[in-house]
């Protein structure tokens, strides 16, 4: 028995004659028919009836037409793992990140991937979590790490990876130093010190800035944390990022923001039907210390 017989077999009775069968598959007429009578003396029964105008099932072949499409589905499944297989080693992985992330696991994933799979092309952009949850929905990037406060778009599974206090970071000589706490509406006459839209710290800050009634622009937007704590050492303003980003600043005060819901939130996203490449990546980041 060979793959090309169980082909025609289910070609005939698609196609309601040997005539069109072999239209569809591209094969003359006898030659289907051939392959057909093959086929049922290697079963030992006869699929069809060929005495009327239109090739019909016999009793056996209606019994073995159910057989017949689960073996060429299972077959169809081995060859789509089969080129998801082959796709991790020449495909690629499209990987989209808030800018100035700074998740050392993100990275040695990355590095395992290509140290493993060197023919795999991975590529790496950075943008707003908008926009990068908008390419991920297009199909046009395969893993998204941003931010979001709102559902995520229809056709994506997300993973929280960070969920931080958002605080206040402010140099020791600031009067809020020696503060336990600051209030949200505080912050609307500060000079803020802020990390650009879409990275997680901000899009909490923006939410809880939004939920006064009033929008305000920081004075300083920077690209990295390294460049929150410079300033905010200098006097310069009141930075806001998360209690983990800045835990080994020293030049400064990290004071808590009274709000429940002042949290800075990261997390990935993918599609609900993910690559092979992307689903190697997501177990290598489930086993980054990080992720929870």
């Amino acid at each position: 028995m060979e793959l090309h017989q169980l082909h025609y077999f289910l070609a005939v009775v698609d196609h309601g004659s040997f005539t069109a069968a072999a239209d569809s598959v591209h094969v003359s007429q006898s030659g289907v028919s051939a392959q057909v009578q093959k086929l049922e003396r290697e079963l030992g029964v006869t699929l069809f009836d060929r005495s009327a105008r239109r090739a019909a099932l016999t009793a056996d072949g209606e019994r073995l037409l159910p057989v017949v499409r689960a073996a060429l589905s299972a077959v169809g499944e081995v060859r789509a793992a089969a080129d998801d297989l082959r796709g991790l080693v020449i495909g690629s992985l499209r990987v989209g990140t808030v800018s100035g992330l700074a998740w050392p696991s993100l990275f040695d994933a990355l590095a395992s991937l290509h140290e493993a799979h060197p023919g795999l092309d991975i590529r790496l952009h950075e943008g707003t979590s908008e926009q990068l949850l908008s390419a991920l929905s297009r199909g046009e990037s395969d893993v998204a790490v941003a931010a979001w406060t709102e559902g995520v778009p229809e056709g994506l599974e997300t993973r929280v990876v960070f969920d931080d206090a958002l605080v206040a970071v402010v140099a020791p000589h600031h009067p809020w130093a020696a503060r336990h706490s600051i209030r949200p509406m505080e912050l609307l006459d500060a000079d803020l010190i802020a990390l650009p839209s879409g990275t997680g710290a901000r899009t909490a800050l923006d939410a809880l800035l939004a939920a006064s009634g009033r929008t305000v622009a920081p004075r300083w937007e920077v690209s990295t944390p390294s460049f929150v704590e410079m300033l905010a050492t200098r006097g310069l303003g009141v930075g806001i990022v998360s209690e983990t980003t800045c835990a080994g600043w020293t030049g400064v005060r990290a004071v808590p923001i009274g709000a429940p819901g002042a949290r800075s939130r990261l997390g990935i996203a993918w599609r609900t039907e993910p690559t092979y490449a992307t689903r190697a990546l997501l177990e290598l980041l489930r086993a980054s210390p990080a992720a929870r």
